[in-house]
């Protein structure tokens, strides 16, 4: 299997698995692309849908917050997704100034088929592995996350952050 993991990081497990995380990432967004295209989707859009499902009435800023991404960046995505139908914007009867966003019924049918497909990706992606071996990559990869949470966390809980069991040496003087 061809990956673009260089050979001058075979002796680094820490950069070949960066890489391999990259080339996985790349694959199944190259993947979910085509798949996504039969509906007129873009690769991010599906996890929009499933937020604004999950929980409606939310703001365009509490989408992004949940995506860790700036509001701004999600504001097309919820263009594209109303001008498909997708999704609405209604005002709340509480404050006039908050637009809430709902899922329409063909909104619940796209997150619905979306949910299907990607079930049908992963499924393709782990099929060799055993459960045992999906659940040690899972636990892998949280941590991985987490550590990942913490360095964007302005102040984290001390109790939350995982130590570095190989703590770079910053003494100057060694």
């Amino acid at each position: 299997m061809k990956t673009s993991c260089s050979k001058k990081f075979e002796d680094s497990p820490e950069l070949a698995l960066a890489w391999l995380l990259r080339d996985i990432n790349q694959m199944t967004l190259s993947q979910l692309s085509q798949n996504l295209a039969r509906y007129g989707l873009y690769v991010g859009q599906p996890r929009i849908l499933r937020l604004i499902h999950d929980y409606p009435g939310s703001t365009q800023k509490q989408i992004a917050d949940r995506l860790f991404v700036s509001s701004p960046s999600v504001s097309t995505s919820i263009k594209r997704l109303q001008k498909a139908k997708l999704v609405e914007q209604r005002q709340s009867a509480t404050d006039r100034r908050r637009r809430e966003l709902y899922l329409t019924p063909a909104g619940e049918q796209a997150k619905d088929q979306c949910a299907l497909d990607l079930r049908a990706l992963h499924r393709s992606m782990l099929g060799d592995l055993d459960p045992e071996q999906t659940e040690e990559l899972l636990r892998s990869l949280l941590t991985i996350h987490k550590n990942l949470k913490n360095l964007s966390d302005p102040d984290p809980v001390p109790e939350q952050r995982v130590p570095n069991p190989n703590p770079p040496n910053l003494d100057p003087t060694t």
